[in-house]
C-alpha cells in the first residue's frame, strides 16, 4: 500500500502532463484501476464450508 501511495500521484501527474494538462486521462486511469480491482475482487472464492469448520459458532456462556 505504501508503494501504491507513492506511485499513484506520480503516475497521475505523468498522465496529466502527457495529455497537456487535461485531467480526463487521470480520471480514466483511476476508473480502469477500479475496474481491475473489482474484477479481481469478484474472482475471489470464499470456501464457506472450510470457513465454518475453522471458525465454529461461539456458544454464549449465559442464557
Amino acid at each position: 500500500m505504501q508503494l501504491a501511495g507513492f506511485n499513484a500521484p506520480l503516475t497521475i501527474g505523468f498522465v496529466i502532463d502527457a495529455i497537456d494538462g487535461s485531467f480526463n486521462g487521470a480520471v480514466w486511469l483511476l476508473v480502469s484501476f477500479g475496474v481491475v480491482c473489482f474484477i479481481a475482487f469478484m474472482t475471489l472464492k470464499l470456501d464457506k464450508e472450510n470457513f465454518m469448520t475453522e471458525h465454529p459458532q461461539t456458544i454464549p456462556a449465559v442464557k
